[in-house]
């Protein structure tokens, strides 16, 4: 067992000896935690094929699960893609640094364990001032998924990754909370109308905006159950707001009359709605703030026999909605006057 050593930052003005020192671990093959805007990642560096390796086993990450490069300039994605399409120069414009992962035509520059043995590269630069100088200092592509256990809900903390790689990494930089909470948008730009693989903090509406064209939904990530989870029955409801209160509050009626402990997962202006065990994940004015808060929520709770979350369509954002439908045991439609 490793000795998975802390060092707290600034996020916004870190020390950049701090950072310098975690880019050098990972330029050396270790494995580092470090906050990005979406959630924490562990960074590995791309072109150490052992390191990549290591990095899949600590996680317990099925090997065809490709990795999203992380650069530290939107320049250096030439070096490992086919081509750059003027599509994705436009989209690179708007909204590089942050959080969208675009998908191209590989060089066959990367070690086949960092691809998924696909032709495809997925890039993108980070919009953290933490993760952008550790990239930096390392001086190589950095692949870094997030710091959890497959399975568990992805780290926004460094006490979350502390609680799940302990042991298993050199080093987590503590740059403070994320700031979005939720992954980043997955984008395939390799051919001429975009494609969304996997919904997240940037929208689709967003993307539109940019390229003239609606992007088509294809999303690969498969449906999964938290494992963490597995005494615990997540249920997300959905449906109009007066319907899906009527029918949380049936629903907790009729687990609370078997002896199950139930808690509440709303937002902040709707927990007075709910008697017992509520936990507010965000508000109902910020798709943004739900998502920062989700997955610390659901850590909370994963003692409980069953968790009800609102998921109210025009209340919470595609992402969120995605999420809660991948991890949910069950998906109840509430129906006004039911």
């Amino acid at each position: 067992m490793l000795e998975t050593i802390i060092r707290r930052v600034d996020g916004n003005h870190p020390d950049n000896v701090v950072l310098s020192n975690a880019g050098v671990l990972i330029a050396r093959g270790r494995l580092v935690a470090f906050p990005t805007e979406t959630v924490y990642g562990i960074g590995a560096n791309a072109l150490d094929e052992a390191a990549v390796s290591a990095l899949f086993t600590i996680k317990g990450r099925p090997a065809d699960n490709p990795l999203i490069l992380h650069l530290a300039a939107a320049e250096d994605v030439a070096k490992y893609v086919r081509e750059v399409p003027a599509l994705a120069v436009g989209l690179m414009k708007a909204f590089w640094p942050g959080p969208l992962t675009l998908v191209f035509r590989g060089a066959g520059r990367l070690p086949r364990v960092v691809t998924g043995g696909l032709e495809t590269v997925a890039a993108r630069v980070p919009a953290h001032p933490v993760a952008l100088g550790i990239i930096r200092a390392a001086g190589v592509p950095v692949v870094a998924p997030s710091a959890n256990i497959s399975g568990r809900p992805s780290p926004t903390t460094a006490e979350h990754v502390m609680a799940d790689m302990a042991g298993r990494i050199d080093l987590i930089v503590d740059g403070g909370p994320t700031f979005l909470g939720i992954e980043s948008t997955v984008l395939d730009v390799a051919g001429d109308v975009p494609r969304i693989l996997r919904p997240g903090a940037v929208s689709a509406v967003e993307i539109a905006t940019v390229t003239g064209k609606a992007p088509e939904e294809e999303f690969r990530r498969k449906k999964h159950k938290l494992p963490f989870l597995s005494r615990t029955r997540l249920i997300l409801v959905e449906g109009t707001p007066g319907s899906v209160t009527d029918e949380i509050l049936r629903l907790r009626a009729c687990f609370a009359a078997e002896g199950k402990v139930v808690a509440i997962l709303t937002r902040e202006e709707r927990v007075g709605l709910y008697p017992g065990m509520v936990v507010a994940c965000g508000s109902v004015t910020n798709n943004r703030s739900v998502a920062a808060g989700l997955y610390t929520a659901i850590r909370q709770l994963e003692n409980v026999d069953v968790i009800l979350f609102e998921g109210v369509s025009q209340e919470i954002g595609t992402a969120v909605q995605q999420r809660l439908r991948e991890v949910a045991h069950q998906v109840v439609r509430a129906e006004s006057g039911s």
